[in-house]
């Protein structure tokens, strides 16, 4: 489907590029926000994402699928949007994370209504670093794998699998931290 909509931009029809905003804008946003933590910013990053895939289409290799390749202008574009702000993470204290207290996160989570979860999961991202945020993103709620990952961000599989270990583990403590009065 999306090779139509490419031969048919690059053939002069402007108006068939719409399709893309419309399919991918939603998922766009969420690979951008997570890396970039502000909403406004992120918006900006779709954006520009679609300016450059829009302005970048004639050299589109069909070798790849569209959504690999225009998740990764949106994370190049996201990562660019970072070092310009010059942004800093926050730190997270170093402690260990007991597999009684994952259970007990995993159970309050199973517990909340989508629209608090999607808030819940926004609030947790933004504190922890941005490449973490994103393989998450990418992974648990895009449903990309590990291969369509090191796609889209040009991390090896191995740092794939690291940023996921941290990332999880990040999410926990951040989650525990945020909700330890609410869950225990």
């Amino acid at each position: 489907m999306d090779a139509h909509y490419i031969n048919e931009v690059l053939n002069g029809n402007t108006n068939a590029f719409s399709y893309f905003i419309r399919t991918y804008q939603n998922k766009a946003y969420g690979v951008a926000i997570s890396i970039v933590k502000d909403e406004e910013n992120a918006k900006d990053v779709v954006q520009d994402s679609f300016i450059t895939a829009y302005s970048s289409l004639a050299s589109f290799r069909n070798d790849a699928k569209f959504s690999t390749w225009f998740y990764r202008i949106v994370v190049n574009t996201a990562l660019q949007s970072i070092k310009r702000k010059k942004r800093k993470n926050e730190v997270l204290g170093d402690y260990a994370i007991t597999d009684n207290q994952k259970t007990a996160c995993n159970n309050a989570i199973g517990l909340l209504e989508k629209q608090d979860l999607k808030k819940l999961i926004k609030g947790v991202f933004e504190k922890i670093p941005a490449k973490e945020a994103l393989v998450l993103q990418l992974y648990y709620i895009d449903d990309q794998n590990i291969t369509e990952i090191e796609e889209i961000t040009a991390f090896t599989k191995a740092n794939v699998k690291v940023l996921l270990h941290r990332g999880r583990t990040n999410f926990y403590k951040v989650l525990i931290k945020q909700k330890r009065k609410e869950f225990f």
